[in-house]
């Protein structure tokens, strides 16, 4: 069912401008395998929220990717739509390969805290430089609720995530921002060759190439 995806991402890529990335991946779990994995993460950008609903969703690749589809899946669509505030996409700016990537969702205990949670979290991000391995990282408002928030990082390796994880002023924004948080998951997931991360340029999370981001 996977390979699903191909042609989808070849359409998309030539004849949806307005699908700024198009990325996926699979849990850590089905890392030793990716034939046998039971789900698959999209990581998706659109210029507005017609571009996914009128354009891509309504294409006639997507119409015949969702004609192939049900016999291999347990539900729909499982989209939950996000606002960009701050971060990286690309450090390298040439789509280096990512050996894993990190997916947070945060659910606040209300929106004031959401909106303490979203200042700290974009100081936090905009202080983070793409060196050390870190390829990605951004952070995310949620459009579908006024609770949410997420978190998404991609390294160029584990041992690279994981001393990340462990920063000092990571570790301090978890401390400093307790008080607001309801409940949070988090997922890892290994790219599986499917998609594309951006188009080059003019895209949600571009740093120039005279910015401190880099490898």
């Amino acid at each position: 069912w996977q390979a699903a995806y191909d042609d989808l991402a070849t359409y998309v890529s030539s004849s949806e401008p307005s699908t700024k990335s198009y990325y996926f991946g699979i849990p850590m779990d089905y890392a030793h395998d990716f034939s046998k994995t039971t789900s698959m993460f999209a990581f998706e950008v659109y210029g507005t929220r017609s571009d996914l609903y009128e354009t891509h969703l309504a294409s006639p690749a997507m119409q015949k990717f969702l004609e192939k589809i049900p016999a291999a899946s347990t539900t729909g669509l499982d989209l939950n739509h996000y606002r960009l505030v701050a971060g990286f996409l690309d450090a390298s700016h040439t789509q280096a390969p990512a050996e894993v990537m990190q997916d947070i969702r945060i659910t606040c205990v209300s929106a004031s805290s959401l909106a303490a949670l979203i200042s700290s979290l974009a100081k936090l991000v905009n202080g983070v430089e793409g060196v050390d391995g870190t390829l990605t990282y951004t952070a995310f408002k949620s459009l579908d609720d006024n609770v949410g928030a997420r978190i998404y990082g991609r390294w160029s390796s584990r041992e690279s995530m994981e001393k990340f994880v462990r920063r000092e002023d990571v570790n301090n924004f978890w401390v400093a921002n307790k008080g607001h948080v309801r409940a949070m998951e988090q997922r890892l997931y290994v790219p599986n060759g499917k998609g594309w991360l951006h188009r080059s340029t003019g895209y949600a999370g571009e740093r120039k190439i005279d910015d401190k981001a880099r490898i």
